[in-house]
């Protein structure tokens, strides 16, 4: 929070919290209700939104922050504010006192809801201010915080006042309704389900479907108890201008009305909503070239990715979304020389960090030799020279040799600033999904997840740090013994890389 000159005023002034505070219809209203609401409704209210105004000495940072410490979300007005701010359940706090020298006075809060009906009030004294005035009026504002009714026992219940909250459309489909709907009809490019980074402290999972004309996304998780699974968040027009979309995107309280562009990044929807905050979401499902959805005729392989052995027992880390949704999984790989194809099955997954766990259940497989590389947990540093290995379209267009590409380590972050992965220079190609970036000395720092189009970055792909898939393995019912050799180090290049790919497999998955 962003703090503001302190200005000594020693005049007689008042701190008036939105003196003219508008109703839902946009009207001003100044006279408040004489009759206090019952404090039982405390816990209705989320967020506090203390005033600025007549405010030298800032106290209003001071009741803010003591609002907190017993689970408000508050703030000074004209401060920022949170990204689902809803004007409802908010209180509006008018902070009284006189910023001059005196013998004795007292600091008062007195608490409005968005209609201007007084809830609350509360204040506090300090009886010789005229030494040290603004350190006693901060205690007294603290005090005053603290003698609010109920405040000890304040909880959010968004139930309260649930009746303040304007309503919004309610579609009922879930997460596997969707699902079903994209694996069987012909889609527009944007129908799928998406996921949100951080929207200043929310994160969404929606589901877009096409309704006549409109697209909505419709909330399939949120951790903003304001949004409910089933609720329309974002509807989605046409305009005459290919790529570019009229929308509304709901907050609780209000709709912010928006043009955006479709950027040419395949699966990113990204556009400015309130307060200069900008929404991203990168879609999840289906997944283009790769788990390709169930039209695909039965008895064929929908998609494929890749992964990389981890134990002799065969015990294999991909990508969650290679996986995701299959019921049938297929390894192909080197052994004793020979290409060999095993049935396996999924152990373990992680869809927040998009790794999984699979292991081959096969009673050709016998096991494997000692794995010649290093499963290094530490993080690497930028300027490390990398290896991506991973099988590109192996079922279309590239074929089933395995593919090597090569670059650098060029962030230790991802993708918005994603702390999980690494940004790369080594090509990605659909199908890469799931397969294991080596440096030069042999050591596995991680599994490649995705890539942004050559049209719109060069060179620019993501691989999830081998840190977050040892958290993986961690969580495992049975431990396992992760490679640790250094036998690759002293070996050429070439020798590394024939090394490695007996171990980086092919999945295919229908």
């Amino acid at each position: 929070m962003k703090k503001l000159t302190l200005l000594f005023i020693l005049l007689a002034s008042s701190s008036i919290c939105l003196s003219q505070v508008k109703t839902r219809k946009g009207h001003s209203q100044k006279k408040t209700s004489k009759k206090m609401i019952s404090d039982s409704q405390l816990n209705g209210y989320k967020y506090v939104v203390v005033s600025k105004k007549g405010d030298p000495f800032q106290l209003g940072y001071t009741v803010s922050k003591e609002l907190e410490n017993y689970g408000f979300y508050s703030f000074v007005e004209g401060a920022g504010k949170f990204a689902d701010f809803v004007a409802c359940q908010a209180l509006y706090c008018e902070l009284i006192y006189t910023p001059s020298e005196t013998i004795s006075q007292n600091v008062k809060l007195i608490y409005k809801d968005c209609n201007g009906t007084i809830i609350s009030k509360s204040e506090s004294g300090c009886a010789i201010c005229a030494y040290t005035v603004e350190g006693e009026l901060r205690k007294a504002a603290i005090k005053a915080v603290r003698k609010l009714k109920s405040i000890k026992n304040y909880k959010y219940d968004p139930s309260i006042l649930s009746h303040l909250m304007p309503s919004v459309e309610s579609i009922p489909e879930t997460r596997s309704s969707l699902t079903s709907y994209y694996d069987s009809n012909n889609l527009h490019s944007l129908e799928g389900i998406y996921k949100s980074t951080n929207v200043n402290g929310n994160s969404y999972t929606i589901g877009i479907k096409k309704f006549g004309k409109l697209l909505k996304a419709i909330i399939i998780e949120s951790d903003n108890e304001n949004w409910s699974m089933g609720d329309v968040k974002i509807i989605i027009k046409n305009t005459a201008t290919k790529n570019i979309y009229d929308i509304d995107y709901f907050l609780a309280n209000k709709t912010i009305k928006q043009m955006f562009q479709v950027l040419d990044i395949p699966g990113l929807l990204s556009f400015e909503i309130d307060n200069n905050l900008t929404a991203n979401f990168i879609k999840m499902y289906p997944q283009d070239n790769e788990v390709i959805s169930s039209k695909i005729k039965t008895g064929k392989w929908a998609g494929n990715g890749s992964g990389l052995v981890i134990s002799k027992s065969g015990y294999i880390v991909t990508n969650h979304h290679v996986i995701e949704d299959t019921d049938d999984i297929e390894v192909e790989f080197i052994v004793d020389g020979e290409l060999q194809k095993f049935n396996a099955e999924i152990v373990q997954s992680d869809k927040v960090n998009d790794l999984a766990v699979i292991k081959i259940f096969d009673v050709n497989f016998d096991g494997l030799d000692n794995l010649p590389y290093n499963f290094k947990t530490r993080s690497s540093d930028v300027g490390t020279k990398v290896y991506a290995f991973g099988y590109p379209m192996a079922l279309s267009l590239m074929g089933k040799e395995i593919k090597i590409t090569d670059g650098i380590i060029s962030s230790k972050s991802g993708f918005d600033g994603d702390i999980t992965s690494y940004q790369i220079t080594a090509p990605i190609q659909a199908g890469n999904s799931g397969g294991p970036l080596f440096d030069d000395r042999g050591n596995f720092i991680g599994i490649n997840s995705a890539g942004l189009r050559k049209d719109f970055a060069d060179n620019v792909g993501y691989t999830i740090k081998s840190s977050y898939v040892l958290n993986l393995i961690d969580a495992l019912p049975k431990s396992i013994d992760l490679p640790s050799s250094t036998k690759l180090q002293s070996l050429s290049l070439t020798e590394q890389i024939k090394e490695i790919s007996k171990y980086v497999v092919l999945i295919k998955v229908k």
